[in-house]
């Protein structure tokens, strides 16, 4: 897109902060496609990333999932770009999937959960609330670690093909 005027040609801000999540997110995922080790090891590490992003690690997440990714011959790198996913844009969704999945799981009303925490506040009304958020969340968590794996490595793959096939036909030239 051709810059003008502080403004992309279809007239989006370029200060947009939707324009700007979208532009993060894309260097995140160059970073990844771009780490000089096996498809496997990345894709690994930015596995372990995203599960330490989505379980409540309360801040400690990056500690953890390079601790995780050393023990486990990952990746470090994307293990700490994958536990970006965590932010405070994504975080809500995260929690809310983990109610509403524990909630299913536990046979609770999510909207009843929702009210107590409300009416009782976070800390008094948490109890059994955080006990189906963590049943929600171990299963939230689960199925976004084994995605990020297969798409990650399908992306590496796909990177790396298209880039030889790219260098093979310059040399032709």
């Amino acid at each position: 897109m051709e810059k003008t005027d502080g403004k992309y040609r279809n007239g989006i801000d370029k200060k947009h902060p939707l324009v700007w999540i979208r532009r993060r997110a894309k260097l995140i995922y160059l970073r990844i496609l771009r780490i000089d080790d096996p498809p496997e090891r990345i894709a690994r590490g930015a596995s372990i990333g995203v599960l330490m992003g989505v379980l409540p690690t309360f801040g400690l997440g990056m500690i953890f999932s390079l601790a995780a990714a050393f023990v486990l011959k990952a990746n470090k790198a994307s293990a700490v770009l994958g536990t970006l996913i965590a932010n405070p844009l994504t975080s809500p969704f995260f929690w809310t999937m983990s109610v509403v999945v524990g909630s299913f799981i536990m046979r609770e009303d999510y909207s009843t959960i929702v009210d107590k925490v409300k009416a009782e506040g976070f800390l008094t009304g948490a109890g059994w609330a955080y006990v189906v958020f963590l049943v929600g969340n171990v299963i939230v968590s689960a199925v976004s670690t084994f995605a990020t794996y297969y798409a990650v490595k399908y992306a590496v793959i796909r990177h790396r093909r298209r880039k030889a096939e790219r260098l093979l036909r310059k040399l032709e030239r």
